[in-house]
């Protein structure tokens, strides 16, 4: 799964959680050996926080390189990459730098942008924009981004997430991904927009408020943390 497959996905779980108020999942994990399931957590949690220092450091070294060669698009494609899953990673270890990632992350997919109109970008940024916070660009890079190429499975996905978690517009978003569903080639991705259709739909047979107008269960307006 590359990376930008890994970001709608974690983004498809987190809404998972806060758009169905019938249910919850899990994660399960093996623990081996004497290894307890408290030691596991705390080895994982070291390892993740490990993990985003490095990501720290390469960060570090890209945006020196970057400040040489400003019109190196490849390397700001990979320096908005890499803030955004440093973006991810911040959510777990370092929350308060979560938004300060994701909006470096929309600077150099805008550098990208200049002269280089890619959709799969303009998704990347939108959804770094959504998860900063930046509601207005996030909505508007989403739909110049499907407006170029309506069949983009990420950007009808995220799109879609936005409609319900910011707009609170579960139909709008329902529209969307049913749309996804549509030119999903896999039956992973099948299962993921149907579930969360289901769940969408389920909200709003048990929330009618959730149709695009004030609703009163602040879990459907909660932006992913995305």
């Amino acid at each position: 799964m590359n990376k930008k497959t890994q970001r709608v996905y974690a983004i498809i779980l987190t809404v998972l959680i806060s758009i169905a108020m019938i249910g919850s999942g899990f994660l399960g994990y093996f623990v081996s050996g004497s290894n307890s399931p408290a030691d596991s957590a705390s080895n994982k949690a070291a390892t993740a926080t490990a993990e985003y220092q490095a990501k720290k450091v390469r960060i570090e070294a890209m945006v020196k390189q970057a400040k040489l060669d400003p019109g190196n698009i490849a390397l700001q494609t990979a320096l908005g990459n890499e803030y955004y899953d440093a973006g991810v990673a911040a959510e777990q270890v370092a929350p308060t730098e979560t938004a300060e990632n994701y909006k470096h992350a929309v600077e150099a997919y805008q550098n990208v942008l200049k002269t280089n109109k890619d959709p799969n970008i303009m998704v990347d940024l939108a959804t770094a924009a959504f998860k900063s916070g930046d509601n207005d660009l996030a909505e508007k890079s989403f739909k110049e981004a499907l407006a170029l190429k309506p069949d983009h499975l990420n950007g009808l996905v995220n799109y879609g997430i936005f409609l319900a978690n910011v707009k609170n517009d579960l139909p709008g978003a329902i529209l969307q991904w049913e749309k996804a569903q549509s030119f999903a080639t896999s039956n992973t991705e099948k299962d993921d927009i149907k579930a969360l259709i289901n769940q969408a739909q389920t909200a709003l047979k048990t929330t009618p408020a959730a149709n695009g107008s004030s609703n009163p269960n602040p879990a459907l307006n909660n932006p992913t943390g995305k």
